[in-house]
Order: structure tokens, then sequence, then C-alpha cells
């Protein structure tokens, strides 16, 4: 399901603890430590890989790690593994209502580890040789993407409301990249505990602010938000995050670009010096990460709301803000990417900072990152 690699540094020292301690038969017939689930060392941090791998130990070891087995879960590339996941953790939760394990981070993503991205359009058996035949080939590969699209989001919108209702109540870190996800449904839920989201494409297509009251945040406890703006999915209105995550304490956004406008205005009207003073009270610190600029060509013919004035402005913004504001350097890639989501190795990239935080790094949020 999530890969059956293990870290050698873990396994061994899971294996050495687990060795040590008396086993007990439990009602059930199944082996297990009195002393393993809530002590087991290492939690588990590499998004799942150790944790399936010491389930195919022993019977001994899988239940002195069941408690921790989903300390953290990455999701990637298919409906499928979703699907695995939540049979595989209602299975665990089901055989230990004494020590339920618990999802305490998640990675939720459509991409694999080789950054791919699903669905990938049918290629034609043989190059085109006319412009009819090269337009035919267009109109049949439009139509093979949309229909593997219809039936992506078909699956995802049957099985990302189970996941999220599964998980949410224990979650303390999310990374959701769900540019390309249409959600046609809501999930009624909210995350008591979450003090950690990473969000790459938008606010959360399946629990818009829309549908809760003002009166009951939905992030509670919430400290620290990324938010990674696509050129689909970049209109974010944070007037909306400062009812609902009221105890946040660190902000960052990236690839923020000045279109829309709204994006723009809401951050400065809940960050600025005349902000009031119940838009996030406990603030710290506020990054931004420009959108790179426009290629060399396009430049030139700039707009009244063109790219220099863009930076001119957000040069000048950390000396209108009630909160230390850092803003880095343009984000730059290391060769041109014209899709509609964020670059494939980004969100391979983002996966390592998130890992990272699991294990106490800084992540995102070190100096000049």
């Amino acid at each position: 399901m999530l890969g059956l690699y293990i870290m050698p540094a873990q396994r061994r020292a899971c294996l050495e603890y687990c060795n040590k301690l008396p086993a007990t038969l439990t009602r059930h017939g199944q082996t297990r430590s009195r002393a393993a689930q809530p002590n087991l060392p290492l939690r588990l941090t590499d998004g799942g890989r150790t944790g399936c791998s010491l389930a195919l130990v022993s019977r001994r070891i899988r239940a002195a790690s069941r408690s921790s087995r989903f300390y953290s879960v990455a999701l990637f590339s298919s409906p499928r593994k979703i699907k695995q996941f939540l049979y595989a953790y209602e299975r665990e939760r089901s055989r230990a209502p004494d020590m339920l394990p618990r999802v305490r981070h998640l990675w939720l993503s459509y991409y694999d580890e080789s950054g791919q991205e699903c669905p990938t359009p049918a290629m034609a058996s043989s190059p085109p040789t006319s412009r009819d035949e090269f337009l035919a080939f267009l109109r049949r590969r439009t139509q093979n993407w949309r229909s593997a699209q219809e039936k992506l989001d078909e699956q995802y919108n049957h099985l990302i409301p189970m996941l999220i209702r599964a998980v949410a109540a224990d979650l303390h870190s999310l990374a959701v990249n769900q540019a390309r996800w249409r959600s046609t449904g809501i999930v009624k839920c909210c995350f008591p505990r979450l003090r950690e989201l990473t969000l790459v494409g938008g606010d959360p297509s399946f629990l818009p602010f829309s549908s809760v009251e003002d009166d009951c945040p939905l992030y509670p406890s919430l400290r620290r938000l990324h938010h990674i703006l696509t050129p689909v999915r970049k209109d974010v209105n944070f007037l909306d995050w400062a009812r609902h995550a009221p105890m946040l304490t660190h902000l960052r956004v990236s690839r923020l670009d000045y279109n829309p406008r709204a994006t723009v205005e809401s951050l400065e009207q809940v960050i600025g010096n005349a902000s009031s003073e119940d838009f996030f009270p406990h603030l710290q610190r506020v990054v931004i990460l420009p959108h790179p600029p426009p290629p060399a060509d396009l430049h030139a013919g700039s707009s009244p709301a063109s790219y220099s004035r863009f930076m001119l402005y957000l040069r000048e913004l950390p000396q209108h803000v009630r909160v230390p504001l850092t803003v880095l350097p343009p984000f730059q890639l290391d060769r041109p990417y014209h899709g509609v989501e964020a670059p494939p190795e980004c969100i391979v990239r983002l996966r390592g900072l998130w890992m990272e935080r699991i294990e106490g790094g800084p992540g995102c949020w070190a100096d000049g990152q």
C-alpha cells in the first residue's frame, strides 16, 4: 500500500526494543507486549513505510507497533491507495479497541514518488502526418483526458470524504495537494487538534468555509498555515482564515501573484497595521514567496498591474504590517514549466519538507527556505 522499504535505523531500533519485551496472549489469541504500544520508540515518521514493514515481521511485533503504525501516512498517485489504507486502518482499529491506532500526520497528493501526475492522457500510436490528423489526435487526447479525469473525480469524491472523516479528529498535521481534484461533495467535520496545514491549490474544496457557521472554527488549534497557490486555484480569502484559525502564529503564502487581487488584498487586510485585533491575534511571523517572473518576451508588454510593480509593492509591504514579514526572492525553476498545477519536482520536495517537520525539523519554516 505505502511501500515496503524500511529505513534501517528505525527498523533496527524498533526490533531490538520489541524483542526485549515479555509477550502476553490476548483473548483473541494474538501475542502482544504490555509496554510496547505506548512506548514504541522512534515514532513512525516516514509516511507509513516503516509501519507497513513492521507489520510483516511477526505477530508479536505487529501487535507491538499497532498503535504507532499509522502515526504518519503518505497517500499519493491513485484512489486505490486510499481505499487500501482505509481497509487496513479500520481493520487494525477493530483489533485493538483498547489501544486505537491514530493518524497524526497525513500527506495526500495526486503525484507518485517519481513526480508524475494522474491521470496520464493517452498517447498516439504513431505521430500524425497531416494537420487534420494532428487536430484529430488533439481531440482524442482531450476526450481521453476528460474521461479519465471524470472517472478519477468520481472515485476521489467517494473516498476522500471517508478518509477525512476517519482521521480529522486526530490529525496534528495535514498536507493536501488537491489542485486538479474537482470536489462535488462537502465533508461535515472540523480539525480540533490540527496544528500544521499545507495546502497546494487553494482552500480545501471538500470543506468550504461557506458550509459552516463563523462561530464554529474549522481549525481551532491551527498554529502554522502554508498556502501554495497554483494557476488554476489561487483565489484565497484570508478573512475566512482569520475567522476559522484564531490561534494561528505562522503564515506562509508561496507563489503569490498579483492576480487575483482579492487574494493579495485580503492578505493585507488581516496583517496590515490597520487590521482588526480580531484577525490572527496570536500571529508572530508571515513569509511570502512571490510567483516567478513572466518570460522576458512577455515582461516588456506589462499591464498596469505588472509584475515589477507587484514586486515593488511586496518590498514595501513589511513597513505597513503589524507582524514581522519576510519576502523571499521570487520562486524559480531550473527549467520552464507551463502546467496548471505546481511543478512535480516541487511536490516531491514539499513532501520531504513535510516529513522533516514530523521529525522535528524546520521544514519550509527554515530561514530563507
